[in-house]
């Protein structure tokens, strides 16, 4: 059996032929054809089906009505505020910040921006040793030892932190 990729393209949101964007329930007509060693689709307005060349046959044709893409989720919590966050509050070293750079740490973490590499205990405090991955930078981010009913608090204060600043009056 041969092995094959299939790379078909999803479906378009704009005709193949005239750039036109497909309105919503709109008929869109498919085409899937093969091209320069691979397929190739090809969605089209009913005008510009009606319109084609019928001596290039596709190897497989459908229609069906537009629907819309789905917006893209809305991140709720933006990568890059989240790591400029942490590096300023490492950058200063407060220890007031402890608790937040933890949790932001571990935000990171889940997000695959930071990899912990190992937990180092010393004088019975501890310490995680992090790696940024896209950079390669280790970073050190001591464990507060957060209790369970210190969570919310902590949350609240990281959320406050990273709420957008409220624009000047006018």
């Amino acid at each position: 059996m041969l092995s094959q990729e299939w790379n078909i393209q999803p479906r378009a949101v704009a005709c193949a032929q005239t750039g036109e964007p497909f309105a919503k329930g709109e008929r869109v007509f498919s085409a899937l054809y093969w091209r320069e060693g691979k397929y190739q689709r090809l969605d089209v307005k009913e005008a510009a089906w009606n319109a084609r060349n019928d001596n290039i046959e596709p190897l497989s044709a459908w229609q069906t009505d537009f629907v819309p893409p789905p917006p893209a989720p809305v991140e709720p919590l933006k990568k890059d505020d989240a790591e400029s966050l942490l590096r300023r509050l490492v950058a200063e070293g407060e220890g007031s910040s402890r608790n937040a750079r933890y949790i932001l740490a571990l935000m990171l973490e889940r997000k695959r921006v930071l990899r912990q590499l190992e937990r180092q205990r010393a004088e019975g405090r501890s310490t995680l040793v992090y790696e940024h991955i896209p950079t390669g930078e280790v970073w050190l981010i001591e464990d507060p030892g957060l209790k369970l009913g210190e969570l919310q608090g902590v949350q609240d204060e990281v959320a406050r932190l990273l709420a957008p600043e409220p624009a000047p009056a006018a």
